[in-house]
């Protein structure tokens, strides 16, 4: 009697993924040198516009490039990188800033990251930052509703979920810190972008899990979702990968 071996389908499971230097817990901290966790989170008010602006803090604290204590009292200081980035930024606090000019303030600051910034379709936006999120990296992500087209908003991407079978990965959800939000405990974001599965935007999402040279330049819909606001269908304007130069 001849044996014969069955070959089993591979096993389809979750997985989440966020930047390496965040620690989740009571609070969300990072480890800046020679100092205790600090957190890292920086949340905008309600009669403000800074989102932008409180991303880019949220970065420099994550790289160890300023303490967040002197991101929290930026408009005081008078030297420093806190005080470049209030110089540079502060004009823009209540009226808010658009993703070019965002580039362009936060490469005048003149310090040592490296941006790599995508807009619109044209440009794969979504794909570029599913690709870099999977690759472990930062991403400030601008998006706007796509039932009101005046609302627009920065937020940091810090991760990507999604089901995987075998060695092949579907990201689903974009992971975000979210500046209009709450500070996250023992997670580390607050809000998330999740691709449509049905109805409205579902064909179009099926577009980024399609070869590069397959794909469509076609407007992608989110859900956004978060504990603070009400959920809503969005689009990606830009996503801007940050990297600190060593």
């Amino acid at each position: 009697m001849r044996s014969g071996t069955s070959i089993s389908a591979p096993q389809s499971y979750g997985f989440q993924r966020v930047h390496a230097a965040l620690q989740t817990g009571h609070a969300l901290t990072v480890q800046q040198q020679r100092q205790e966790p600090v957190r890292c989170f920086m949340q905008q008010s309600m009669l403000d516009g800074a989102c932008g602006t409180h991303v880019l803090a949220m970065l420099l604290v994550i790289f160890d490039l300023a303490k967040a204590s002197a991101m929290y009292d930026m408009s005081q200081r008078k030297y420093g990188v806190a005080a470049a980035v209030w110089n540079a930024f502060g004009p823009k606090y209540f009226s808010g800033i658009h993703a070019k000019e965002w580039v362009e303030l936060v490469k005048s600051l003149e310090l040592p990251l490296k941006l790599t910034a995508k807009y619109g379709a044209k440009e794969h936006v979504d794909r570029h930052a599913l690709d870099w999120l999977m690759r472990g990296e930062l991403v400030a992500v601008a998006f706007a509703s796509v039932k009101h087209q005046r609302t627009k908003h920065w937020a940091l991407a810090v991760g990507v979920e999604g089901v995987a079978s075998g060695s092949k990965h579907q990201p689903q959800r974009i992971l975000l810190l979210d500046p209009g939000g709450g500070e996250p405990s023992f997670k580390a974001f607050n809000a998330r972008l999740r691709l449509p599965t049905t109805g409205l935007g579902s064909r179009r999402a099926k577009q980024l899990h399609l070869p590069a040279d397959d794909a469509k330049p076609w407007t992608v819909f989110w859900h956004y979702e978060s504990e603070s606001w009400s959920a809503e269908l969005v689009r990606l304007l830009a996503a801007v990968r940050v990297r600190k130069l060593q």
